[in-house]
């Protein structure tokens, strides 16, 4: 599944669509719903989108529930309302994403969501678990723009802003009808503001991202960096490795054997998503706590 991907072609990128204007581009309003909040230590469950135009016609639809392979907490549940049954038959990541990244990759889009940074940080992981480097698509954030364009609400949320539209579709914190409340609200914004006609023109804002910005990330040293060209070159080998890892718990007596599977930033912390041969289940792992690396064979 992976090395089909090497196929998929490429969103265009956001230096490409900045000076296209606003009528002519494809937007894809999106949106994920998740096990919690961190996006290093918990999993898709359902992930959606829409393609359209501000100009109108015909909608393309992406909706998939996800196997997060784990239990979804049940004060989660009460959130979104996706629960354990609904997902033990779903597929999994490894087969969602590369779905997800061929229904944005087929022509020119921007990508759009509210909060971005939340459902982009899910994604990115999302991708870099599977070995897949994150395309250099354009990501429009409808929070910070609506901040800065919208006035008389009491706050930016995504159901204050539907409701202040009169924005009727659908429920909320399910991702496709969340999809399409930021595709009106959206809409709505521009509709608005006529005078706004290119993503350039946006970019005040400070609504605008790339899917793989690294403007934020933190590159590892010392022996963080270390571990890090070790666990690449065992992914690229296909090898085993066997750390010591000071966790939460008492401190280990033996190593654990695992087979890594990405190695992921976020916050400023790095960390490995391996396969744990202790507790036969994918671990994920903060590489400034392994105290011990080497090549098993």
């Amino acid at each position: 599944m992976v090395d089909s991907l090497t196929r998929i072609q490429e969103p265009e990128s956001a230096v490409e669509t900045a000076g296209t204007k606003l009528s002519d581009l494809d937007f894809i309003a999106f949106d994920v719903e998740t096990t919690g909040l961190s996006a290093i230590a918990c999993k898709l469950v359902e992930l959606s989108a829409v393609r359209f135009r501000l100009s109108g016609g015909d909608l393309e639809i992406f909706s998939e529930l996800i196997n997060p392979e784990c239990e979804i907490p049940p004060e989660v549940t009460r959130i979104h309302g996706i629960t354990d049954e609904m997902v033990k038959d779903a597929l999994t990541n490894k087969e969602v994403i590369p779905k997800f990244l061929e229904f944005i990759g087929g022509r020119p889009c921007v990508l759009v969501a509210h909060n971005a940074p939340f459902d982009v940080g899910f994604l990115k992981v999302a991708v870099a678990r599977l070995g897949i480097d994150v395309p250099a698509v354009t990501v429009l954030d409808t929070l910070n723009l609506s901040r800065c364009l919208v006035d008389g609400v009491t706050d930016y949320k995504l159901k204050t802003l539907a409701q202040h539209f009169e924005i009727v579709d659908g429920d909320y914190h399910r991702a496709l009808a969340d999809s399409h409340h930021v595709r009106h609200i959206f809409g709505k914004i521009m509709a608005a503001n006529p005078e706004l006609s290119t993503l350039e023109q946006l970019q005040d804002f400070n609504c605008l991202l790339t899917l793989n910005e690294k403007e934020n990330s933190v590159e590892p040293t010392g022996e963080v960096a270390l571990h890090v060209n070790v666990i690449k070159a065992a992914i690229g080998g296909k090898q085993q490795l066997k750390m010591i890892y000071v966790g939460n718990g008492p401190p280990p007596r033996s190593g654990r054997l695992v087979t890594p599977i990405a190695v992921l930033e976020n916050r400023g912390n790095h960390y490995l998503t391996a396969f744990c041969h202790q507790v036969d289940a994918e671990r994920t792992f903060r590489i400034d706590r392994i105290k011990s690396l080497q090549v098993f064979s």
